[in-house]
């Protein structure tokens, strides 16, 4: 497990963090989002022991990584291709990591195979794309089978079979008992495989929980039904007390659960086609909370948003999409 306690960092007279808490679990992936210069790269080398906090803790396992014994098993990382040797070619990186840590070199080989590099085992890693530098960092990060996986943003540069085959990397990794922590600005590609995420914004954590628990709390469920007649379903609903737009060739519904919506189409003896659930994204949930964590550390007059003059120009959610009730 990884676990930060109450961290904070100041550079100069700038709060880089604030009181940054959180834990991924063992077993789990946790996502871990915010806007460029939130603090994630910050608490991550604070994590790796290449950072010191000015007061707070970071523990792998229970303890500060610069105490793990065998630093290769316990936790593995990728801080990003800077952090390569780029001198080096792959198979010399992983034969330095191996000495470092007490490793079996031999196994080198299958990892270079498992990361799709064995093709180039013998090309330095400054001849690298960016995507072959992050498999390589990848290598290095698991070649100590670790306990504990820490990544900052790997999905760069990687092509969308590399994006899928990483997918399937992370999501092993955990369901094999490892805590993994995964940082992206792929939101959508995060989405697929976080179960709990971490958001920070300006140094502090704004937000946490499941995968699920974030995306519902942007906002409430929208339930999307067809029948054979949508405007009738519609006006039923709407006598119910249920508020119901026509969108298409859809009637759409905020805020009611499905099975309540299902039993209403029910006694309204209509023919239900189709009914389908639309929760907040991550994207979506992301934006929400930034544009609300700003406004509320904003001074008066300096609120983020589309000035009044901008949003006149839109109708209102609702409008012009629809017979509404």
């Amino acid at each position: 497990m990884i676990e930060v306690q109450g961290l904070n960092k100041t550079y100069g007279q700038k709060q880089v963090l604030t009181n940054v808490s959180f834990r991924a679990e063992n077993g789990l992936v946790t996502g871990f989002v915010g806007p460029n210069g939130a603090g994630k790269s910050t608490t991550m080398r604070m994590i790796a022991a290449l950072e010191k906090p000015d007061s707070g803790t970071a523990v792998v396992d229970g303890k500060p990584f610069s105490e793990a014994e065998v630093p290769a098993r316990t936790l593995g990382i990728y801080l990003g291709s800077s952090y390569l040797p780029s001198h080096l070619t792959v198979t010399e990186y992983l034969s330095y990591v191996c000495k470092t840590n007490g490793l079996d070199p031999a196994s080198i080989p299958a990892l270079l195979e498992m990361v799709e590099l064995a093709h180039v085992a013998d090309k330095r890693i400054s001849s690298f794309s960016l995507g072959m530098r992050q498999r390589a960092g990848l290598a290095g990060a698991i070649a100590g089978n670790p306990a504990n996986l820490m990544l900052d943003e790997p999905v760069n540069g990687l092509d969308p079979m590399g994006v899928q085959w990483l997918r399937g990397v992370v999501v092993r990794q955990a369901r094999s008992g490892r805590a993994v922590l995964l940082s992206s600005h792929l939101l959508s590609e995060l989405e697929l495989v976080a179960d709990n995420v971490v958001m920070l914004d300006q140094g502090q954590v704004v937000r946490m929980g499941t995968m699920r628990e974030f995306s519902s709390q942007a906002g409430p469920v929208q339930v999307f039904l067809h029948t054979n007649s949508d405007q009738a379903l519609a006006n039923h609903l709407c006598e119910n007390g249920v508020a119901a737009e026509v969108v298409g060739d859809m009637v759409l519904v905020t805020g009611v659960a499905p099975e309540a919506l299902a039993d209403l189409v029910f006694r309204s003896h209509m023919k239900l086609y189709h009914l389908a659930l639309k929760r907040s994204s991550l994207e979506e949930t992301f934006m929400s909370t930034a544009l609300s964590f700003e406004a509320q550390a904003a001074p008066p007059g300096q609120q983020p948003g589309f000035a009044p003059q901008v949003g006149e120009q839109y109708p209102q959610q609702g409008q012009g999409v629809g017979d509404g009730c």
